[in-house]
This record gives structure tokens, sequence and C-alpha cells, in this order.
């Protein structure tokens, strides 16, 4: 075997060696989460599982048919929007609070939505306004019902560094997680309210992020047909032409966002929380009394 073959081989081992402590954790955290619970918190688990059940359901679908979701958004929610006129705009806030609860339903795709019906500006501020009603819903539901899951699940420890660093970086990560286009929008939500950040600073945050996302997305949305969108309501034709082109660019942007998020779920188990770990130990020693 030449030193090219060695460490390749070396490097394989390594990879394997890596998945298999990552789902040795997840497995010894999912055992840890389903333990000890009261029966307040039963509810709350009972209540994730189901939204999880649904979730997966829709993707299973996606899978089964790549233009299953868009075709679904494009009928039952822009369609109706559409038809619906000067209330079209109450139907989208709406919307936007379901799409919040179900992960797999992108807040993206419904984004691109409303610069289709209301353009630039209008997109903008009907996007900002439902970013924020669907980021306060699925806060306020990982508060209530998720903080005993995410101790079990993370553990104290690793929680306990976590609160340590979201006190002090909370602010600036939500923004930046808010305002890149690709990060996905829900997952942050109830990860600040697992973590109980503050609402204060998660609101303020979630707002200014969603500035600088909604208008991204309004202007790529306006971009996305043509004529008329009011032309849907009356030609079949023009409506499965679009969801067919349509389809395409959400298959890639949803993606996208699952290596987006994949690569999230790495990053924090193999970099960012062993050396958060080490940081805090390191200033626990510093601050501690001789």
């Amino acid at each position: 075997m030449n030193h090219k073959d060695s460490n390749e081989s070396s490097r394989k081992k390594i990879e394997s060696k890596n998945v298999k402590k990552a789902i040795a954790w997840l497995l010894e955290a999912t055992k840890r989460t389903f333990k000890g619970h009261t029966k307040s918190t039963w509810v709350w688990i009972t209540f994730f599982i189901i939204i999880f059940i649904i979730s997966v359901v829709i993707l299973f679908l996606q899978y089964q048919d790549d233009t299953w979701l868009f075709d679904k958004v494009v009928r039952w929610f822009l369609i109706p929007i559409i038809e619906l006129e000067a209330w079209g705009w109450l139907f989208f806030l709406i919307f936007m609070g379901i799409q919040g609860i179900l992960v797999p339903i992108p807040s993206e795709l419904v984004l691109l939505s409303s610069g289709l019906v209301w353009g630039l500006e209008g997109g903008s501020i009907l996007g900002i306004i439902g970013s924020l009603i669907a980021g306060v819903l699925t806060y306020y539901i990982a508060v209530l019902g998720g903080r005993p899951m995410m101790e079990r699940f993370l553990g104290q420890e690793n929680l306990d560094v976590l609160d340590f660093y979201i006190e002090k970086y909370g602010a600036v990560t939500i923004l930046i997680a808010r305002a890149f286009p690709f990060m996905a929008f829900d997952p942050i939500s109830y990860a600040s309210g697992f973590l109980k950040i503050k609402f204060r600073t998660y609101f303020i945050a979630t707002l200014i992020g969603s500035i600088i996302r909604c208008v991204f997305y309004a202007w790529l949305g306006s971009t996305l047909y043509e004529g008329n969108p009011r032309d849907l309501i009356n030609d079949p034709k023009a409506v499965q032409s679009f969801i067919d082109v349509g389809s395409a660019r959400f298959n890639l942007m949803l993606i996208i966002i699952v290596i987006v998020l994949g690569f999230a779920y790495l990053f924090y188990q193999f970099l960012l929380m062993p050396y958060l770990k080490k940081k805090r130990f390191e200033e626990k020693n510093l601050n501690s009394p001789l």
C-alpha cells in the first residue's frame, strides 16, 4: 500500500468513527429525552411528536413527487390569496403562522409568494409581519413545552454552556441567522425558545434580520412570473406551467436548506460545543479564587 492509499484509508476510518460517534450521541440523547417527565411535559412531547409525524409525511410525499409541495402551496395558498384580493393579506398572515409550526413547509416559499402577489414593497412589509407572527408563535410553543425535553436531549452540562454564551452572543447569532437567506427560519425560532433567550432580544433580532430576508425573497418572488398573477386564476395551463418551472427552483432551495442545516449540526456537535466547553472551563478557572 502506497502513502496515498494509506492516507485515504486513515481518512475514511476517521470519518466512519465520527459518524458512529454522532449516531451514538443521538441515540443516547433520544433515550434521555423520553425518561421521567411530568404529565404536563408529556402533553407537549405528544404535541411535538404529532408535528414531527406530520412533517415526516409531508417530506415523504415530497420525495414521492417532487412537485407535490409546491403544487399544494400554489393551489391551496397562492391562488386563494389572489382570489381574496383585498383580504388576501389576512389569509397570508394566518398561513405564515401555520407554516411556522410545520417545519418542512419553508417560510422562504411563502415569502416568495408574497413578492409575486404584492410586489417588492407590499411583499416585503407583509413578509416581515408574517415572519414575526411565525417567529413569536414557535418561540412560545418551545418556551412553554420544549425546555424539559431540551435539558434531557442535550444534557444539562451542554445546556449550561449554551445558556452562558447565548446570554452574551444570542442577539447577534439570531440576527445573522435570520438575515442569511438559506438558513431555515423555524428551527432558529424553536431553538431560541428552547434556550429561553430573552423575548425582547429575540424579537428585536428577528425583526432586524427579517427585514433583510423578506426584502430579498419579495424581490425574488416578484421576478417569478412575468404576467399578471391574476392570470393564474383563469388559466389552468398557466398554473401547471408555473408549478413545473417553480418546483425545480423550490427543490433546489429545499436541498440547500437541508445541506445548511446538516452542516450546522456537524459544526455544533464536533467543533462549536467542544470549543465552548473548553473556553467555559478556562473562564471558570480564571475567575475562581486561588
